[in-house]
């Protein structure tokens, strides 16, 4: 039986099956880099496709071609620094946006109502910030001053619905115990749960 092959495509769905020169056609025409997710039948997982040694030749003549394409995955110590430069960057947004919460007239006062409305507020505001600097930049504040950015798994941008729906994602990893966040630092990948949820990983900007 003829082996087959599958990838997930920068735009996070699934590709194939198609034969082994079809795949190489897709590595020539840039569809395939050196960790493009890649399936083959007579494996039944995904890895990437600079691990094939059947892909290697292509992949290396590309490579020659248009410039080294190996894309450095940013690590969990930075990644944290680049989430405490944001919660800082939201904190100060919030306040400039609405204030410290001040004391109202005792008759009418409701705590509960006070600071659900403020939480209400600040989730919007942050749901703002990330989707839109990551949708439109690929990259936070803090990701920014880490000279790092998301990306697909091809490396191209990953757009506004991918970023919302790795902040949902990301929810996921939180409410674990963290656990998918701290698969960042034990991953050789270096993704975390919402990365390999929505296809996404994190490098530095060349």
């Amino acid at each position: 039986m003829e082996t087959n092959y599958k990838i997930i495509g920068g735009d996070g769905r699934e590709y194939g099956p198609v034969t082994l020169d079809e795949l190489k056609t897709w590595v020539r025409d840039g569809r395939v880099g050196r960790q493009t997710q890649v399936w083959r039948s007579d494996m039944g997982t995904w890895i990437a496709a600079i691990q094939y040694q059947e892909l290697q030749p292509d992949i290396g003549e590309v490579k020659a071609a248009v410039g080294s394409d190996e894309m450095e995955t940013v690590g969990f110590w930075p990644r944290l620094g680049a989430y405490v430069l944001d919660q800082v960057a939201l904190i100060m947004l919030s306040y400039l946006i609405f204030g410290i919460p001040v004391r109202v007239n005792a008759t009418t006062f409701d705590l509960s109502q006070l600071f659900g409305m403020r939480f209400l507020y600040d989730t919007i505001l942050s749901t703002v910030y990330y989707v839109g600097l990551n949708g439109y930049f690929g990259a936070t504040l803090g990701k920014m001053v880490i000279g790092a950015k998301i990306v697909n798994l091809d490396g191209s941008k990953i757009g506004f619905l991918k970023a919302f729906l790795r902040m949902l994602a990301s929810f996921l990893s939180g409410i674990i115990f963290c656990i998918g966040y701290l698969m960042v630092a034990f991953r050789e990948d270096k993704r975390g749960l919402h990365d390999l949820i929505v296809g996404t990983r994190v490098i530095y900007k060349r």
